[in-house]
């Protein structure tokens, strides 16, 4: 065989044709990078469980699974799934969204998605949504098979997993008999997580400046750069302060769950008890779809598992589910949901229901550590809980600084702070790129940073500065 694997994350894959122009994907995980050998195959072996359930259970388009091993103890020598290929193209060959700016020295655009096409796209997800609403089990967790019999163990979701989180001991995995505990076990992921893994880009005053807020290309570039340079002074993402406020921000969201369970509370009338199967990665890339955007098969069910009802029910972001939701496009989406059912009026979800999935939606990319910007969406999710709006939420937190908890792990934590000559020695590096004027500023902000007690480096700050400087 001739052909050169394709390479995911996580998985490699080869095509298998047949001289009748059948296809077969041969997929095997990478174990060399991200997850270890047997968290993969743990995956593997459910993602295979999940696939088959589904088109046991629905008429959801997903692949067909021929063979798998979860181990390499078979006569291939490596854990694999072999399973028909989709038909199609992947929706993340079209553009999503409009381009918001010219993109200077950008390639060919890819076909832009109508307004029309958007919508259709929607509504079909709505449906499937609302197929998988009728696969409930009775505990939170993934799909497993033994001997033709499907049953819900250990929980695979996203945040028990990526960002290195599969190595971390103490955490609570399930399966969960409430949605309470299951809530919980992603504050305890997220709680150690930034006791002992890297936080990325995650910086919570100061979130990641994305293109929507900005009314160039040039202008989110030039506060890119910026916010480059503000966090690499002092090495701020994996410092103990920033490490210190996300901390907090864990406490502060616990203290959320009641919140959260209560309004799941209202959808029991509605659908009864269980939890139903989620894919928690419905994203551009894993949607394919044929010439007239019919959708023709949704793939990678890695990471699924059941889930409260209200997490289903999350209007899809698309082309990431990270993304916001367009608002036009929240309506279709509910709509294949419902019709699907052809339910009478007095069986609709009320809209109270479908409005609590954004506190789910929220809560979901802050302990997840799947978003830009946690500031954002900490502030939000804050205001949607309490009822009240929040103006300062750097005082909310100053105000956790003298809680004996908080107080104590910020001990912990600043014993691992880098030395003032590593982080000296990585300035000094980064900055041997980009000039002297550029670190002039960046420190300058980081002095006001810590003398400013609501400091917060967002769009304002860029935006002002863009503006003193032209």
């Amino acid at each position: 065989m001739s052909q050169k694997p394709k390479s995911g994350s996580l998985n490699w894959a080869i095509i298998l044709s047949f001289d009748d122009g059948v296809e077969w994907v041969f997929r095997s995980p990478r174990t060399h990078y991200g997850l270890d050998e047997e968290t993969a195959g743990v995956l593997l072996a459910s993602e295979a469980a999940t696939l088959k359930y589904i088109r046991k259970h629905s008429s959801i388009p997903v692949p067909e699974v021929y063979s798998y091993s979860s181990t390499r103890l078979n006569e291939i020598g490596v854990p694999f799934i072999l399973m028909s290929k989709a038909h199609g193209s992947p929706l993340g060959t079209r553009t999503w969204h409009s381009q918001l700016h010219d993109i200077p020295n950008s390639s060919i655009p890819r076909p832009c998605l109508t307004l029309k096409e958007k919508k259709k796209v929607m509504r079909q997800l709505g449906e499937i949504t609302s197929q998988l609403s009728c696969l409930r089990f009775d505990k939170i967790g993934s799909l497993f098979e033994e001997e033709g019999c499907y049953s819900v163990k250990t929980c695979l979701s996203p945040g028990l997993l990526l960002h290195g989180r599969h190595t971390l001991k103490d955490i609570p995995r399930g399966p969960f008999f409430r949605e309470s505990d299951y809530f919980r076990s992603l504050i305890s992921a997220l709680l150690l997580h930034i006791q002992c893994l890297p936080l990325e880009h995650h910086a919570f005053f100061a979130p990641v400046p994305v293109p929507a807020e900005y009314n160039s290309y040039a202008s989110y570039l030039s506060a890119t750069d910026r916010w480059n340079d503000f966090i690499t002074v002092g090495s701020k993402i994996d410092s103990s302060k920033n490490r210190l406020d996300y901390f907090i921000t864990g406490r502060l969201l616990e203290g959320m769950i009641p919140s959260l369970t209560t309004e799941l509370n209202a959808f029991a009338s509605t659908f009864g008890d269980g939890f139903p199967i989620c894919h928690p990665d419905l994203s551009a890339s894993n949607i394919f779809v044929d010439d007239d955007c019919n959708i023709t098969c949704i793939i990678d069910w890695a990471f699924s598992s059941t889930v409260p009802i209200a997490t289903l029910l999350m209007t899809p972001g698309l082309p990431h589910p990270r993304n916001e939701t367009e608002p036009s496009l929240i309506s279709p989406f509910r709509a294949g949901f419902t019709d699907h059912f052809n339910w009478e009026d007095s069986k609709m979800i009320p809209l109270a229901s479908w409005e609590a999935t954004r506190k789910v939606w929220l809560f979901t990319r802050l302990v997840n550590f799947d978003a830009l910007q946690d500031y954002n969406h900490f502030t939000e999710l804050y205001a949607i809980v309490y009822k009240q709006r929040v103006t300062d939420i750097p005082a909310l937190f100053r105000e956790q600084y003298v809680e004996t908890a908080v107080s104590n792990m910020a001990k912990i934590l600043a014993a691992d702070d880098q030395t003032p000559s590593d982080i000296k020695r990585g300035e000094d590096a980064y900055f041997s790129n980009v000039g002297l004027q550029r670190h002039a500023l960046s420190r300058k902000l980081t002095i006001a940073a810590a003398l400013g007690r609501g400091f917060v480096a967002d769009r304002k700050l860029w935006h002002w500065i863009e503006n003193a400087l032209a």
